[in-house]
């Protein structure tokens, strides 16, 4: 399979590699460590991500400020990382060969190749693998990417799918050349007063439900702009309502516009946020899931989460 890929990679006039619409670590660090380690052996590559605004804290990445948000004209080649449907690249199918990397095991393996790998902490660790397995150049710019998507989507080794291969691979990037500390500094202390304003408002909107077992938070268009804070800024947000001591399942909501809304699901042990975010045509992981909705459905569907969580 892997010999396959290269040689796809190797006959491709044109290669594109694209990551999800409101882009994370993990995606954005897989495509650009992926177009790292094999940029000597394609003729042409163009990183692409659907958002007009990325993420400013990743912008250590190699290759982050070549990411372009229109497609080229033609190309004959499509990488997608870390995409659980296809939908989440925001591009059309056409005469192209699709090649899959990914780690959620909701993924409907929309492409001709599919290497998904369901219990991997990132996508960035199929990454990995696949550019061990196939002897190409895993180089510093390569390892800091994907070192950065590893920690970032394990919540820095400590989310549920954390074990023996994660650390495996967080030790071979460092010696492929990612500097941890550097890593983590970067990822973790450039925070803007944006954001902070931002998390103001998080806390103040929380609203527990079930005996304090549930943190429902919700982010407006208006918060956004009155801020001046970007989606990024609350990639955590979700994250800190599961920090409650009492609360087993956290519901954040933003709007994306005055139409729908992005729904972030994260939870404790015994309950499956996948399986939430599956029946509204979402997906993810047991812990770790999402689905976007009508902005006016968006009541009805709370309501209707907290009558069958079983808490």
């Amino acid at each position: 399979m892997e010999e396959k890929i290269v040689q796809l990679i190797k006959d491709s006039k044109h290669l594109v590699i694209a990551s999800h619409i409101n882009p994370d670590a993990d995606t954005l660090g897989s495509m650009l460590g992926l177009g790292a380690a094999i940029k000597k052996i394609s003729k042409k590559i163009t990183f692409f991500n659907p958002s007009k605004k990325l993420p400013k804290r990743f912008d250590f990445f190699y290759g982050f400020k070549k990411i372009k948000d229109k497609l080229p004209d033609r190309f004959d080649l499509l990488i997608c990382v870390d995409c659980a449907s296809f939908d989440r690249t925001s591009i059309k199918k056409s005469d192209f060969q699709i090649i899959n990397f990914d780690h959620h095991k909701t993924n409907t393996l929309f492409g001709d190749i599919n290497i998904v790998k369901g219990d991997y902490a990132s996508c960035s660790m199929v990454i990995l693998e696949f550019l061990e397995k196939s002897k190409l150049d895993i180089n510093k710019e390569c390892a800091t990417a994907l070192y950065s998507a590893l920690v970032e989507d394990s919540g820095f080794f400590k989310y549920e799918r954390v074990d023996e291969k994660t650390f495996q691979a967080a030790q071979k990037l460092i010696i492929y050349g990612a500097n941890p500390n550097k890593i983590a500094t970067l990822l973790t202390q450039r925070e803007s007063l944006a954001k902070l304003r931002l998390l103001q408002i998080y806390l103040n909107n929380i609203d527990l439900k079930k005996n304090a077992t549930v943190c429902i938070s919700k982010i407006t268009v208006e918060d956004f702009e009155k801020t001046g804070a970007s989606i990024s800024d609350s990639d955590s947000f979700v994250q800190i309502g599961l920090s409650l001591a009492t609360v087993r399942l956290s519901i954040f909501m933003y709007e994306l516009d005055k139409e729908m809304v992005k729904v972030s699901l994260r939870s404790k042990e015994g309950i499956d946020c996948s399986l939430i975010a599956l029946e509204y045509g979402g997906g993810g992981h047991a812990k770790a899931a999402g689905f976007t909705a009508n902005l006016k459905d968006i009541n009805d569907i709370i309501v209707n989460i907290l009558k069958k969580v079983n808490i």
